[in-house]
């Protein structure tokens, strides 16, 4: 369970949690509510059920119908029921959605507690470190806050040092009409800028075609996805194929 000294500060908006409910209530999701027969085949398979002596709270089936109980609640929750509800998305599932391949009707429990998240996040909760990315994500388009200037100087400087060991190795820049643009995790250019150089390493040896935007869209993590922040999600996918469509490449390649 989340150590109740660290849970966000909670405002509670009945209105903001139906609209919350309502922009995400699909049929699918209607369906999985309804269809779960409990059969418990689910339970084996989440590793918190397993290790914590197989308590029938961890389960997951138990913790995405959790979703059923706030719907039809409508809004009309205290303070005790959002912090027992954000134990469960956050503390007790990772969202691994290793359940639903076991599950004899295909019910994604993962999506269940990711939506429970997002209904949470309406309320402002979610995890300290999820917030202040998702923060970063709106004001500089990366999850690290790295600027443009900042990002666009450590790709020279890396590629200075490609060419050391590689003479005539170049880290392209924001070039039009190339095959691939490449995008990284925010903590390469932050924390490793070394893998960036490695990637371009690999890239010239094959003598693909690739570039880098030098503005936003560089980042392909999505930390905002894990706190069910749909606006913010689907804005850093958005910038994402902005900066493809601006460069005319024809493919967008991930980190990792």
């Amino acid at each position: 369970m989340a150590d109740p000294r660290k849970y966000p500060e909670i405002t509670i908006n009945p209105e903001s949690i139906r609209q919350a409910i309502d922009a995400r209530m699909n049929a699918r999701l209607k369906m999985w509510m309804r269809i779960c027969a409990h059969c418990g085949l689910c339970a084996d398979t989440c590793h918190f059920y397993v290790a914590k002596d197989r308590d029938p709270k961890m389960v997951p089936s138990y913790k995405a119908q959790k979703l059923k109980e706030f719907v039809k609640k409508k809004g009309q929750v205290d303070e005790a029921y959002l912090k027992e509800i954000y134990d469960i998305a956050y503390g007790d599932c990772t969202v691994c959605r290793r359940c639903t391949m076991f599950c004899p009707f295909g019910i994604d429990m993962a999506t269940m507690v990711a939506t429970l998240r997002g209904i949470l996040t309406s309320q402002g909760m979610a995890p300290e470190g999820l917030k202040a990315a998702i923060k970063n994500y709106q004001e500089t388009g990366n999850q690290m806050a790295v600027s443009e200037e900042d990002w666009v100087e450590t790709l020279k400087w890396m590629e200075e040092e490609l060419q050391e060991e590689l003479p005539g190795a170049v880290i392209p820049i924001d070039k039009k009409g190339a095959k691939i643009m490449y995008t990284v995790n925010a903590r390469e250019p932050k924390f490793y800028p070394q893998d960036i150089q490695l990637a371009a390493k690999v890239f010239h040896v094959v003598g693909e075609d690739w570039t880098f935007p030098s503005k936003v869209g560089w980042d392909d993590t999505n930390l905002a996805m894990f706190a069910g922040d749909l606006k913010t999600a689907g804005y850093i996918v958005q910038l994402i194929r902005d900066a493809a469509e601006e460069l005319q490449v024809q493919r967008v390649v991930i980190t990792e």
